[in-house]
């Protein structure tokens, strides 16, 4: 699509001029002869960006500067001005104007200082963009539960994201230990800043004092030239240290030293150098009997936890299982381009009974293998593995695994009737059950 530009000048032959200037260079040029006309052309179409006089006949470019502002913010705002008016220009660029140009200028030079202006315009646009998209992925929202455990912790999660504070977040594998560091990272001041993640069980350990510290050149065989080290990466961002459990035990002390004192210095290197980073760390073992047991410094681990954070597993919060199938299933279908598909309750009934010891991540990679093998828009009992089929080891099927499957067949049929706008009919036939049987269903779990 042509760049579409304003520009607006009480001189008809300007105007006239910049059109076909900008025309030829295959610019959609649209003018005006006063603030008025400006004002009336910003309201009915979105401009690219804008070129205006700063002397106008009903006012000034800065008067139009300010409408722009409110109205179409993204745009940049470009002043044509006299020589004798330059201070009047600075002033309008600490306003927000983008930038200005002096009469009598050179065509080329009005065409540069044009691109230059777009090229700013799609860079804004793209990090706009770049910022929905991380809020998408990275919100509470995209974090799924709705189980009093994960209530509770979306709560302290939230209350905790504007600090400062270490942070350590402890869990099984596959419980999105990292989803909930970004989520805090995204969600605190430092949320323009680097992120930066790491996993210290897969860095040799001969090499993981340089990755995290960097290190000066000629400093070991092979460091040709100097290095920047993660936390210099992650300065007045977020450093993710995860499975902080398989630190060496001389690198424990050196990231004490430098959450204490602030600064770091390379390998190899005699300078300390000062950083402002936020640590988040995380683990699936049980550091504290790490401590007891010599492998993890003590002094360490209470200068990481100062805000313990603790992911339940999948099969402590089976309540949410339907709730992150029906989430997988959206994603996946339309991440592949298949027709959405449908789990028969007898399906849901023995996923929401497996153990999970994958967790969320298991139960992803499952749904995607689902849907992926299945043929038809509904999923049945013969696409799951002999170990889904199996009744689920270690759990008594009695109450406590009733009562969860009761809430989340309940959840279920809501799900469904919000999907079908309330159409009993439509719900039920989502449901893979007669209309009178989802009146019975709903009769049983009072759903209004």
């Amino acid at each position: 699509m042509k760049a579409r530009i304003l520009v607006v000048d009480d001189e008809p032959n300007m105007v006239a001029l910049l059109k076909r200037i900008l025309g030829r260079a295959g610019y959609d040029v649209v003018g005006a002869g006063s603030v008025e006309g400006g004002t009336a052309l910003l309201g009915e179409q979105v401009f690219d960006l804008i070129i205006s006089d700063l002397a106008l006949g009903d006012g000034s470019g800065i008067d139009l500067l300010k409408i722009a502002s409110r109205g179409q913010p993204h745009a940049p705002f470009m002043l044509i001005t006299a020589f004798g008016s330059i201070e009047s220009a600075v002033k309008a660029m600490k306003l927000g104007a983008f930038d200005y140009i002096t009469k009598p200028f050179q065509n080329e030079e009005m065409l540069l200082l044009v691109e230059k202006g777009l090229r700013h315009s799609d860079l804004s646009r793209q990090v706009r963009q770049l910022r929905r998209e991380v809020d998408e992925r990275y919100g509470f929202d995209n974090i799924i539960g709705k189980s009093k455990s994960m209530s509770a912790l979306f709560e302290l999660v939230e209350r905790i994201a504007v600090t400062n504070s270490t942070v350590l977040i402890s869990g099984e594998s596959g419980t999105g230990k990292e989803l909930f560091a970004k989520a805090i990272h995204y969600h605190s001041e430092r949320e323009d800043r680097p992120f930066v993640a790491v996993d210290c069980g897969v860095i040799p350990e001969n090499l993981i004092e340089s990755e995290l510290f960097g290190h000066a050149k000629g400093a070991f065989t092979g460091a040709d030239s100097a290095k920047r080290g993660l936390f210099a990466e992650a300065d007045s961002g977020t450093l993710f240290l995860d499975e902080i459990g398989n630190l060496p035990p001389q690198l424990q002390a050196k990231l004490l030293r430098a959450l204490q004192e602030r600064e770091i210095k390379p390998v190899g290197s005699t300078e300390m150098i000062k950083v402002d980073v936020r640590i988040i760390t995380a683990t699936k073992e049980n550091l504290r009997r790490a401590v007891d047991e010599g492998r993890f410094r003590n002094d360490l681990f209470y200068r990481l936890s100062v805000i313990p954070l603790t992911i339940p597993p999948l099969r402590e919060r089976r309540e949410d299982i339907p709730l992150l199938i029906e989430h997988f299933l959206d994603k996946i279908c339309r991440v592949n381009k298949v027709e959405r598909r449908e789990l028969d309750p007898t399906v849901l009934n023995k996923l929401i009974a497996y153990d999970w010891l994958g967790n969320v991540r298991e139960l992803e990679n499952m749904i995607e293998r689902l849907v992926l093998i299945s043929t038809g828009k509904h999923i049945g009992l013969e696409l799951l593995p002999p170990e889904i089929m199996k009744e689920p080891g270690g759990i008594a099927l009695g109450e406590t695994l009733s009562s969860q499957m009761a809430d989340a067949e309940r959840e279920t049929i809501i799900q469904a009737l919000e999907r079908a706008s309330d159409n009993r009919t439509k719900a039920a036939k989502i449901l893979g059950i007669s209309r009178a049987g989802l009146y019975n269903k709903m009769r049983q779990y009072d759903i209004k």
